[in-house]
Order: structure tokens, then C-alpha cells, then sequence
């Protein structure tokens, strides 16, 4: 375990704080701060929408966590629990940030990456979600559609990456989207899913640095239903629905054309299902710089599991001079025990 000591600044004052959780669930979910401050005599008001940065150690030169707070509540007489959310926290929660599309004001032909830019420039967000680094979707894909009207640019954002698949090898890899910060901003940053086979491994688990694995089952698109642009195609698979039973998924990808190709896209979804199946929480000490995307080998013996998993998301409880990690990860179906490697 690495010895750090964890610091919290808010408006880049160093604070003594009790206790933190950093929650990192990736997707396109924004990432939280937890924290408690002592004292009986805090203005809870005076940090409303105050800038918030995590150090996992005070020596490190990008903080692991840039935010605002949303909430605070007095936990007793003597402590105020904060929280904070990241720069995709402004895009999501109840306030979801929506900007009105017109003939004259729209995002019409542009890449998904400039879409995206447009977008926060419309809702007046670009001082606190930076776009400077953002890049594009591997394939470069055009927005799908013409979008008018009052539109939440978070429901957008997820709409365009669901189409955007990278469909070039058999497994197709989802877009994805992360926060990187700049050391002044945090900025967003999309990028494909990683692949697993002959991938460039970031960390590595077995049973001497997992302390608990526990696996969560995934239910199985058995049929597949595929909308295109004006025609539509569906897969199924009879043997995984007489296994898992009947399990549906209906989706849309307009840049389909053709009933074959809407049948070819479904088969390939319902094959990546399959890989990640199986969903696991990985409780440790190791690895608390890892990101959603990195990939990681593991050999867990009890379960069976052995291979390179991909990183989800995390969760770090901690205090000034300690931590623990919580891992989500997944990848495909478990291998056979007699294909684990022994000592």
C-alpha cells in the first residue's frame, strides 16, 4: 500500500477535513466527492458552488478530483458533510443543462467532438467544462440527426456515442467519454473502449493484493433488434435464450441503410454482450491512480478468473493518511479452472 497523505482544497485553500469518498462510476456519469469537516460554527452557505480539488497526495501534481459543491448537511453538532460533483455534474442531475436549437442556432453537420464544443459554448458552461483536449470518436462520426427545439445536451451526448460504435473488428467498442484535468480545468476527452487482447497492461492483481472479488452476473441480450435509417433487422440467439431465457434489446443506429447491415450490427452487439457478461468489484490497496478504460491482468483463483480486465469505474474511501479501493471491472465469462496457470 502506498503511504500518501490526502488533502482537499477548496478555492485552492489547503482544509482539515475527517473523512472523504471519491466515487468514479464512469459512462457518462459524473463523478462525486464526499467530505466532512469538523466544527460546530461552519457557514454551510459560504461553500455553495465553491471550487473543489482532491489530492490523493499532496504531492501530486494534478488533483485526482476538480468539482463544485452541490450539497451540504450537518451530520451533528460537530461535523458538515460536503458533496461535490465534477464537470459532467453540470450536464446531469436535476438541473440537466439545456440549450434550444433552431434553424439558425444548431449543431447541424458537424463531428460529434465539435458538436459536443458547441454545445457547452450554448449553455454558457465553457468556464467550467473545458473542451480543449476533447478529440473525436474513433471512427470520426457526424451527428445523426437534426436536433431542434429545447435540447439536453446530456441525453445528446449519450444519443450520438450509443450510434458511434467502432464496428472495424468483431467485438465492437463502444465511444467513450472521460475528464482529464489540465492542472487549471477539467476538460473532456472522448475516446473508444479499450481492447483487452494484446493490450498494453497498466497494473496487475492476484490473490496477494485483492483482498475481496465478488462477481455479479449480467443479464444477456438474447434478441437483438436493430432500427437503421429506414430499415430495421433483428438477431437472435436460441441457445443463450434457452440458457439465460428470453432477454430483449432494441436500439437505434442511423447510419444503417440496409436490413443486412442492421442484422450484421445486431449479431456483433449481442456478441459483446456476451464478453462483458460478468461484472466484478475488486477491493484493494493497489492501483488507485487507474482510470476508467485502463486496462488490468488479474489472476483471482477463488473465482476462477484469470486474464486482462477492463477498468469501469472506482471508489476510494480515505482519510488524511489512509484509503481503501473499490474496482469495477469487467470483461467476459470466467475460464475454465483447469486453464488457470498454477505457481
Amino acid at each position: 500500500m502506498l503511504n500518501l497523505t490526502s488533502e482537499i482544497h477548496i478555492e485552492g485553500q489547503s482544509i482539515e477535513y475527517e473523512t472523504g469518498n471519491y466515487n468514479l462510476r464512469g459512462d457518462v456519469t459524473a463523478s462525486q466527492l464526499d467530505f466532512t469537516i469538523p466544527g460546530d460554527d461552519i457557514s454551510r452557505r459560504k461553500y455553495w458552488n465553491k471550487e473543489v480539488t482532491f489530492f490523493l497526495d499532496k504531492d501530486d501534481a494534478y488533483p485526482m478530483f476538480r468539482g463544485r459543491i452541490i450539497n451540504a448537511d450537518i451530520v451533528d453538532d460537530f461535523r458538515v458533510k460536503f458533496t461535490a460533483v465534477d464537470a459532467l455534474g453540470f450536464l446531469t442531475g436535476h438541473q440537466k443543462a439545456t440549450v434550444v436549437l433552431t434553424d439558425s442556432k444548431n449543431i447541424d453537420g458537424l463531428s460529434i467532438g465539435a458538436a459536443i464544443i458547441k454545445l457547452i459554448r450554448l449553455a454558457n458552461l465553457q468556464d467550467l467544462i473545458g473542451t480543449d483536449y476533447i478529440g473525436e470518436t474513433s471512427p470520426v462520426m457526424r451527428t445523426s440527426k437534426k436536433y431542434r427545439g429545447a435540447t439536453v445536451i446530456l441525453s445528446l451526448i449519450k444519443n450520438e456515442l450509443s450510434a458511434a460504435i467502432d464496428t472495424t473488428i468483431d467485438i465492437p467498442r463502444e465511444q467513450v467519454i472521460q475528464i482529464m484535468d489540465d492542472g487549471t480545468k477539467a476538460q473532456l476527452v472522448l475516446g473508444v473502449q479499450s481492447q483487452l487482447d494484446g493490450a498494453v497492461v497498466t497494473h496487475y492483481y492476484d490473490n496477494d493484493n485483492i483482498m475481496s472479488f465478488t462477481v455479479q452476473n449480467r443479464k444477456i441480450p438474447t434478441t437483438v433488434v436493430v432500427k437503421g435509417k429506414n430499415s430495421e433487422g433483428s438477431f437472435r440467439h436460441s441457445s443463450a435464450a434457452t440458457a439465460f431465457g428470453e432477454n430483449f434489446l432494441t436500439l437505434t443506429n442511423n447510419n444503417l441503410i440496409s436490413k443486412a447491415a442492421c442484422i450484421d450490427f445486431a449479431q456483433k452487439i449481442y456478441n459483446a454482450n456476451v464478453e462483458n457478461q460478468y461484472e466484478y468489484t475488486l477491493q484493494t490497496n493497489s492501483g488507485p491512480y487507474l482510470q476508467p478504460n485502463d486496462v488490468v491482468n488479474i489472476i483471482e483463483k477463488n473465482n476462477e478468473v484469470e486474464g486482462n480486465f477492463r477498468i469501469i469505474g472506482k471508489s476510494i474511501r480515505f482519510g488524511p493518511t489512509k484509503y481503501s479501493l473499490d474496482l469495477t471491472i469487467n470483461k467476459r465469462p470466467p475460464i475454465l479452472a483447469q486453464f488457470l496457470k498454477s505457481d
